[in-house]
């Protein structure tokens, strides 16, 4: 089992910053996804553990050797890219076997390994076929099984299911998830800009966010997927896990302590369960709330209904508040709702989010427990 560690890493192109200040381990055997907005270097980061990349400053180690200046052969490590890069000419079984017939391994266990890789992809009655003869999701797990017949230490992936449609993806995400369980072992990394994928494959997550040149570390939050969803640590991550995403008020604070903030959002009091100590009277605060926790049909906010999604059992509620403010409402029941109507709002005080004028997230607390009568 295998660990990988990032220490101090930054990468430059140019001068211009990339990556800055990345701190990571990747725990033996855990499934890591990378995700963050399009240019935040998720991609990049997946290539400097594969050795496709010079970084500029730190360390990177495998299994606690530092591979700095190994070359991406020599790393042990299997990497499979949004494109399936399958050889046109060659039949799946070939495909697959072509980087251990590289090395020359024994015809035996060469076969042996392809094998054991089709059978556990699915991929037995296709072996002798081209690439051209194959589905999108077969041609994936095609590239998948011949990264798994080099039986490499880590396993990095790019995107691999970016180019399948809904259907396929979501069928070969719960592959992927089947065959890390399989092997084990096997450490996977995984870097895609789905939330879906990333909430529902990873062990661990690595958000990183494009604000490398400001000073700011790469990562802006690694954690478990509910983690971050539950307990984001700054209004970056916030914003970006959840779809749809948080909403966010303006707020003052009332009052603050240990035990909870009271605070003002739209002119309107609020309470909200999260550790206040270090907020000053009258600071300015941010109040977040997903969609999913705000109560319609009661309450001291108003909001005008601007639009709405109906997506079966349930939709969303797009909504304008006072002071132009605008929120998202998840909802069901939504066939007596108009375009134009005024619903009122409740914000639960267990729900709420509260994030200081810096966007560092208050801690929040568990809410309290009636006892018994």
């Amino acid at each position: 089992m295998t660990t990988v560690c990032l220490r101090d890493i930054d990468l430059a192109y140019n001068g211009t910053p990339v990556l800055n200040d990345v701190n990571l381990t990747i725990e033996a055997g855990q499934f890591c996804v990378f995700i963050g907005p399009s240019g935040c270097g998720k991609s990049t980061l997946l290539r400097l553990i594969a050795g496709l990349e010079t970084l500029t400053r730190g360390e990177i180690l495998i299994d606690g050797v530092r591979v700095n200046d190994t070359p991406p052969a020599a790393r042990q490590l299997a990497m499979v890219f949004q494109s399936y890069a399958l050889y046109p000419h060659m039949s799946v079984r070939d495909n697959m076997a072509f980087g251990l017939t590289r090395q020359k391994l024994p015809k035996d266990v060469i076969a042996r390994r392809v094998a054991d890789a089709a059978r556990i992809l699915q991929l037995e009655p296709l072996l002798d076929r081209k690439p051209g003869a194959l589905s999108g999701g077969q041609r994936q797990r095609a590239a998948i099984g011949r990264a798994i017949v080099k039986q490499p230490k880590v396993f990095l992936f790019d995107e691999p299911l970016s180019n399948l449609d809904a259907a396929l993806r979501s069928q070969t995400r719960i592959e992927l998830a089947k065959l890390h369980r399989e092997l084990g072992s096997a450490s996977m990394i995984y870097v895609t800009h789905d939330q879906v994928e990333a909430m529902t494959l990873a062990d661990q997550i690595v958000l990183l966010r494009p604000h490398a040149g400001q000073g700011l570390p790469s990562i802006a939050q690694v954690g478990r997927p509910l983690d971050l969803y539950h307990h984001p640590v700054n209004l970056f991550a916030a914003g970006f896990i959840g779809s749809p995403r948080m909403n966010f008020l303006p707020g003052h604070v009332v009052c603050a302590d240990a035990g909870a903030v009271g605070a003002t959002v739209l002119g309107q009091p609020c309470r909200a369960l999260v550790d206040g100590s270090g907020l000053a009277t009258g600071a300015a605060i941010t109040v977040g709330i997903r969609p999913e926790h705000i109560e319609v049909g009661d309450g001291p906010w108003q909001g005008r209904i601007t639009h709405i999604e109906a997506l079966g059992e349930h939709g969303y509620l797009h909504l304008m508040l006072g002071d132009g403010a605008t929120t998202m409402v998840a909802k069901t029941g939504l066939e007596e709702l108009r375009i134009g109507q005024t619903v009122r709002l409740t914000l639960p005080e267990a729900a709420l989010h509260v994030f200081d004028a810096d966007g560092h997230a208050q801690r929040r607390l568990q809410p309290r427990r009636h006892a018994a009568a």
